[in-house]
């Protein structure tokens, strides 16, 4: 191909002022000769072009072939129902006749195991593709694709084909889906959670299972294509995995989107504490301090100064004291009370016998009691001596207190537990000085103190929990007498066992997962070996991890959680009960697994904006569009047929460019008019005559 073309050798606009001011300075010998300035102008326009150095342009080069893209869904829901394989046998038909046609192909997968980002791709597929050779792009999906489809069409100037695999009309498939769930609750109070049944082709109601922490919790005929809303109550804190599951329905698609699975945390608004104490003594502050200090904490403290039987001598209204009110304490409110505390409490004929009944049922209920016990306790007064109450006691009294001096130190079992394993070394803590002689009776002991008598004892009853501390010399720590100890630290998680916080649990599973993708098992136990973990991935896959010992009481592994959603971890506890947590990685549903019927609702208006064509292949021996090859601006699409505008695109292999002006040809023809005009002007040969 030749042309002229220029290359100036100055800039234009500088060009230009230079040729004005010539024709201008020409003008002004018009009066002298005109033939003069028509030379001279003549002259200035034969150095502007000499400026603009025009030249002859040869370009030797060839015809290049133009590119057709094939983007190809390669994501999990192609899986269902054998489409992976329609989209195959598809693609390979497509790119051949396309390359019968001259076209250049180019095969690019797009899409996850978690989505179909249809407009990420169209970015990436085309970053290294000339645009100028690029004829036209076919998409070939189930149509479950995502992205913004409406900005990746405006970024785009040739058609959009689409090829949707799978038959819309015959398949089926019912989900779940959630359509708002809270992510924290209330311990005591219940959340809501709506729900949606969508299933294509049924209508009325369908049965739904409702299970919390994978126990059935109700069963229930919810309305299809309804949001459905459904109570929980939490009866405890920690994490509650909340699930609503579908019946499988003959011959759909997949499974796998039956059920909706979501979490949410449930905690403590207040912790409300009742302590009791006997009678006034050294730790009865610590106690109060140790409470008081939490801002979670509602604390009610009643201290027994006057026993019920003795006779005020001063009137009523001259008493500084007030009557204890056990019987609204006991018998109204005491479920109110999330933990009961009796710090040296001696019976005096305050509580009533039915009292000591109603609090051994609140432990049987889920309640929690705490008991402090002094030198009372081996006397008659004592609790153990309360016949409705002594029978959810771990331990009682076996002789008179110990006036000696001891170190608290961590039982076998205390270096497994929760609440006393990592307190440190019992080597660095002080001593005590009194100690009240036990019997064990069930229970596990966590603290020992003389001659391995026990000191702490905890014991589940019914389905709350008991625990008795032996000693009532804990505040020496407090004042750190002989060096002091973790008392705080030791009544809090003391406190928070007795309320079953799940971190506290003596047979407890956790997982986290890292930002590198990474998921950490951690296994409490009070055993020496615990059963592997099963795994349940976002797809609902399954692994089995093996865990090892990394502590005392703790056992952990690590597994694979690069895949996006919720984990769920099971394994068995020493009764046979399943232990379940959960570890989340972004969002917790994928929408691969969500909705998997095929569908042209996505891809059609894409397709239509651009030019493109949507056409559906429901089997390996379906037949695909016509292929066409279209001038520009010609229709590229129609009924059963898919164009592919021709770009016309060379490949430049040589060029060749000579000049017009050479320096002597310019400055030659410059010189030779401006020679000219000044020969007319002067008209040398006139004045010779």
């Amino acid at each position: 191909m030749t042309g002229l073309s220029l290359s100036p050798l100055l800039p234009i606009p500088f060009i230009l002022i230079l040729t004005v001011l010539g024709l201008a300075a020409a003008a002004f010998r018009i009066r002298i000769s005109r033939a003069g300035f028509v030379f001279r102008t003549l002259a200035v326009l034969a150095g502007a072009a000499f400026l603009l150095s025009p030249q002859w342009r040869h370009t030797e080069g060839e015809d290049v072939q133009d590119i057709a893209v094939v983007l190809e869904d390669q994501s999990r829901s192609l899986e269902f129902g054998g489409r992976d394989e329609i989209a195959q046998n598809a693609a390979d038909r497509l790119a051949e006749t396309l390359t019968d046609q001259g076209l250049d192909v180019r095969r690019i997968g797009f899409g996850s195991r978690t989505e179909t980002n249809l407009a990420n791709a169209l970015t990436e597929g085309l970053a290294d593709i000339p645009r100028r050779r690029l004829s036209a792009i076919t998409v070939i999906s189930d149509g479950q694709v995502q992205g913004d489809l409406e900005i990746a069409a405006s970024r785009l100037d040739v058609p959009v084909h689409s090829l949707v695999t799978g038959n819309p009309g015959a398949e089926r498939d019912r989900r779940v889906d959630i359509v708002s769930a809270p992510r924290f609750g209330v311990v005591g109070e219940t959340v809501e959670l709506v729900f949606r049944i969508v299933s294509p082709g049924e209508t009325g109601t369908l049965t739904a299972t409702l299970s919390v922490d994978g126990e059935p919790y109700t069963t229930a005929d919810l309305a299809i294509d309804e949001d459905v809303t459904l109570t929980v109550p939490l009866h405890r804190p920690g994490d509650r995995l909340i699930e609503l599951a579908l019946e499988p329905l003959p011959g759909e698609l997949t499974p796998l989107n039956n059920r909706a699975v979501t979490a949410l945390t449930a905690v403590r608004d207040r912790l409300r504490v009742l302590l009791v104490s006997g009678e006034p003594h050294a730790g009865e502050r610590v106690w109060r301090n140790i409470l008081k200090s939490d801002p979670a904490v509602d604390l009610v403290h009643f201290t027994i100064l006057k026993p019920a039987e003795k006779v005020p001598v001063a009137r009523e209204e001259d008493l500084n004291l007030i009557q204890f009110p056990h019987v609204e304490l006991f018998l109204e409110k005491l479920p109110d009370f999330d933990v009961l505390i009796f710090d040296r409490y001696t019976y005096r004929g305050v509580l009533q016998a039915f009292e000591f009944e109603q609090i051994a049922r609140y432990v049987e209920r889920g309640g929690a009691v705490l008991i402090a016990a002094g030198p009372e306790f081996a006397e008659r007064g004592s609790l153990a001596n309360r016949p409705n109450l002594d029978y959810i006691l771990p331990a009682t009294p076996s002789g008179v207190a110990q006036e000696n001096a001891f170190l608290p130190t961590q039982s076998e079992t205390g270096l497994r537990h929760p609440v006393t394993r990592t307190l440190g070394s019992s080597r660095d803590w002080g001593r005590w000085l009194r100690l009240l002689p036990a019997q064990v009776r069930r229970g596990e002991v966590l603290m020992t103190g003389t001659n391995d008598q026990p000191l702490l004892v905890v014991d589940r009853v019914g389905d709350g929990r008991i625990a008795m501390l032996l000693s009532d010399h804990i505040w020496l720590w407090a004042r750190d007498f002989d060096g002091g100890g973790p008392h705080r630290e030791l009544l809090r998680r003391l406190v928070h066992w007795l309320m079953q916080e799940p971190e506290l649990e003596e047979e407890a599973l956790t997982g986290h997962i890292t930002p590198e993708g990474v998921l950490e098992i951690t296994r409490q136990s009070l055993g020496d070996e615990v059963p592997a973990v099963t795994i349940i991935t976002p797809e609902g896959d399954e692994e089995t991890v093996t865990l090892s010992p990394s502590s005392p009481g703790e056992f952990t592994a690590t597994a694979d959680a690069s895949l996006p959603g919720l984990y769920r971890l099971e394994t068995l506890d020493p009764d046979g009960d399943v232990l379940f947590a959960l570890a989340s990685s972004g969002e917790e549903h994928i929408a691969e697994i969500d909705a998997v019927t095929t569908t042209t609702d996505l891809l059609a208006p894409f397709s239509e904006v651009t030019g493109g064509s949507m056409t559906t292949i429901t089997s390996v021996s379906s037949t695909l569009p016509t292929i066409r090859r279209v001038a520009p601006g010609r229709e590229t699409s129609g009924t059963r047929w898919m164009g592919f505008p021709r770009r016309n695109t060379k490949q430049i292999e040589a060029v060749r460019i000579r000049p017009i002006l050479t320096p002597w040809i310019g400055f030659g023809l410059i010189g030779g008019l401006l020679l000219l005009a000044w020969l007319l002007e002067g008209q040398p040969w006139r004045r010779n005559h």
